[in-house]
């Protein structure tokens, strides 16, 4: 590992003890539900690098492919020193041809190490090809937003655009609306931008009010944008959800700065569509770094529906209950 003083320093003053024995840091875990949620399989480790293994996401294929993306962290690296040589990749990619029994033993870098983190999730598009977003520094900060597409099955990836504003665009997320255009979201400030070619060329981010961290989107089959995300606004913390019938330029939330609450969590929340309509939700129950909030911690499931006049969302029974 290439943790510092400086890290360990920062990580002493979150709450975090300084005397865990962590070699490798986060691994990727992975864990099987055949009932829509109501039963879990045993945690399984997918991959464990010598880094600290972060965020991994996935996505099927229309083919049945399984692609999981995560990304490392090495820590504050040494900068370099020959001006023509690339710091290592960050971000990786595992593959599964049956359904996740299996899969490949070693993962593929994304091949563009400047562009250092994912968060998911990944947008399958209709024309069956699969799109990423990252964040980076390929000029220095503040951070970019890097958009990587694959038609092959997550084997290469190609950088499509990178989006650029005044401040850091982070966890950043993509969709594709009804209409074919791409639409993008960002921590911290909640920008927004469109693009009407495929991901080639993007409007200038925007903001409407809204800061959020881990932001992720989802198109329902009706048609409505939804914005899972974190909340920083004062006094309405917790994982909340905002919605949109015109692709993003307006949304639909309780108040200007902050969106509907799902759980009062820390969030870092994703979803998925079932049959029914509705959003199985997964995420983060603390957000705290210390050794109680380590103990206390877990992964938590919820289903939540927007309803059909648009008004608010009904937060409905897991599957289980």
């Amino acid at each position: 590992m290439h943790y510092t003083e400086k890290n360990l320093a920062e990580y002493v003053k979150m709450g975090m003890p300084a005397n865990i024995l962590a070699p490798t840091g986060g691994r990727v875990m992975i864990v099987r539900s055949k009932d829509e949620g109501k039963t879990w399989s045993k945690p399984e480790t997918l991959i464990d690098t010598p880094a600290d293994d972060r965020h991994p996401a996935f996505v099927q294929l229309q083919d049945g492919t399984v692609i999981c993306s995560f990304f490392i962290y090495l820590g504050d690296e040494a900068p370099l020193t020959d001006p023509k040589q690339l710091p290592p990749p960050h971000v990786f990619f595992l593959r599964s041809f049956d359904g996740g029994a299996t899969w490949e033993k070693e993962p593929i870098p994304l091949g563009r190490p400047y562009f250092h983190e994912t968060d998911g999730p990944f947008a399958l598009l209709k024309d069956g090809s699969v799109l990423i977003a990252l964040n980076g520094r390929p000029e220095g900060p503040p951070d970019q937003a890097g958009l990587f597409r694959s038609t092959d099955r997550g084997a290469k990836w190609e950088l499509l655009s990178t989006v650029k504003a005044a401040h850091d665009l982070q966890e950043v997320t993509v969709a594709e609306l009804p209409d074919s255009r791409l639409v993008l979201m960002a921590r911290p400030e909640g920008d927004i931008c469109w693009s009407s070619d495929h991901g080639r060329t993007w409007s200038v981010p925007v903001t409407f009010g809204m800061r959020m961290f881990a932001p992720s989107l989802y198109v329902l089959r009706d048609g409505t944008l939804v914005c899972l995300h974190g909340s920083y606004a004062p006094g309405h913390p917790g994982l909340r959800v905002i919605f949109s019938t015109d692709g993003g330029l307006t949304w639909i939330a309780p108040a200007q700065d902050h969106g509907f609450l799902v759980d009062d969590s820390y969030g870092y929340g994703k979803a998925m569509e079932l049959t029914d309509g509705s959003l199985f939700v997964t995420y983060i129950a603390t957000g705290g770094h210390g050794s109680a909030d380590a103990r206390s911690n877990a992964i938590r499931c919820i289903r939540l529906q927007v309803r059909a006049d648009h008004s608010g969302i009904e937060l409905l029974s897991a599957p289980n209950h």
